[in-house]
């Protein structure tokens, strides 16, 4: 039996019939014919918050891939950072009370050289 409760709930959050059929475990047709019978006055605020959800995960989408590496972010910023003489890259303890705590600290050198 299909809850016209939840079926509700769902399309005005903007999710689509399939997707609605996914969540409740049922066939795709039956809440298609669910909306269209019960649900077509909705469609103004469905297709509000469907844009409201897209708009949200295209922002998510982006902040993801806006992400840095830690050696990116040293590479850019050298002027708080001091390499050593092995090559490792630290931050210069000048700085340590005026950087983030997610400021990465040390960049080891992978291609050190012992004589």
């Amino acid at each position: 039996m299909l809850n016209k409760r939840k079926v509700k709930d769902l399309y005005l959050e903007g999710y689509n019939a399939v997707e609605i059929a996914k969540e409740l475990n049922v066939s795709t047709e039956s809440v298609r014919k669910c909306i269209q019978r019960n649900f077509s006055n909705l469609k103004k605020e469905h297709l509000k918050s469907k844009a409201e959800k897209r708009d949200v995960a295209r922002s998510l989408n982006h902040e993801s891939n806006k992400y840095m590496s830690d050696r990116a972010f040293i590479l850019k910023n050298r002027s708080i950072y001091k390499t050593l003489h092995n090559g490792d890259i630290v931050l210069k303890k000048e700085a340590y009370g005026i950087v983030t705590h997610d400021t990465p600290r040390r960049l080891v050198n992978e291609n050190k050289c012992t004589y």
